[in-house]
C-alpha cells in the first residue's frame, strides 16, 4: 500500500469514527460501512445542550417535588429549548 492509499484509508476510517485496523477487520468481515450523518463536534454540541437542558428539568422537578410552584413560563421555555435542538438534530441528518 502506498501513502496516498494508506491516507484515504485513515480518512475513510476517521470518517466512520473508528481506527484504521478496526476499519479494516470490519471490511474485511463484510461490514457495511456509512460516514455518521452527524460530525463529532456537531455530537457533542447536542450533547451538550442535553446536558444543559437536563439540568433545567431537573431543577423543575426539584422545585415541583418540594411543593413549590412552577411558572409555566419556564416551562413553556424549556419546551422551546427542546424543539429547537430537536430541528437542530433533524437539519444535521438530513446533511
Amino acid at each position: 500500500m502506498n501513502d496516498l492509499e494508506f491516507q484515504k484509508l485513515e480518512q475513510m476510517a476517521k470518517d466512520s469514527g473508528m481506527s484504521v485496523p478496526t476499519f479494516c477487520k470490519k471490511k474485511a468481515q463484510g461490514a457495511r460501512m456509512s460516514s455518521p450523518k452527524i460530525d463529532r463536534e456537531g455530537a457533542f454540541e447536542i450533547a451538550r445542550q442535553l446536558r444543559a437542558i437536563g439540568n433545567n428539568v431537573n431543577q423543575l422537578s426539584k422545585r415541583a417535588n418540594e411543593g413549590k410552584a412552577i411558572p409555566s413560563e419556564e416551562l413553556q421555555d424549556v419546551q422551546k429549548e427542546l424543539h429547537a435542538l430537536w430541528q437542530q438534530f433533524n437539519l444535521a441528518i438530513q446533511k
